[in-house]
C-alpha cells in the first residue's frame, strides 16, 4: 500500500509539472500525453502488484462518499440552473447556461438510476 501511494504521489507531481509547463507555453499535446502516461503507469502498477491496495472499509467509504457527492452536485446544479432560468428577464445571457445545468442534472440522475438498477439486479437478491 505504501509503495502504491508513493507511486501515485510521484505520478501526480509529474503530471502536475508537465501540465503546468504545457499551459505556460500554450501546448496541449504534452499535457494530454502526461495525463495518459500517468494513468497508464498507475494502472499497470496496480495490476502487477501483490500489495493489498483496497479493503472493504475503503470500498464502503468510497461508495458513501460517491453517493453524497452525486446528490450534492446534482441538487446544486439543478438549483443554480433553476435560479438562472427564473432570472432570465434580469440576466438573459445566462438563460442558456441555466437550461444546460438543468439538463445536466437530469442526465446525471438518469445515469445514476440506470447504474443503480444494473447493480441492484446484479448484486441484489
Amino acid at each position: 500500500m505504501k509503495n502504491y501511494q508513493m507511486l501515485r504521489i510521484i505520478v501526480a507531481i509529474f503530471v502536475g509539472i508537465v501540465v503546468g509547463l504545457s499551459v505556460s507555453i500554450g501546448a496541449l499535446l504534452p499535457a494530454i500525453l502526461a495525463i495518459v502516461i500517468g494513468a497508464m503507469i498507475s494502472y499497470i502498477y496496480k495490476k502487477s502488484t501483490d500489495e493489498i491496495l483496497e479493503d472493504e472499509r475503503i470500498a464502503k467509504v468510497s461508495e458513501k462518499a460517491s453517493r453524497i457527492a452525486i446528490v450534492v452536485f446534482s441538487i446544486s446544479i439543478a438549483i443554480i440552473g433553476m435560479v438562472l432560468i427564473i432570472m432570465r428577464n434580469v440576466y438573459p445571457n445566462y438563460t442558456q447556461a441555466g437550461f444546460t445545468l438543468s439538463y445536466a442534472a437530469v442526465a446525471l440522475l438518469a445515469i445514476y438510476y440506470i447504474f443503480y438498477g444494473y447493480y441492484n439486479k446484479k448484486y441484489g437478491s
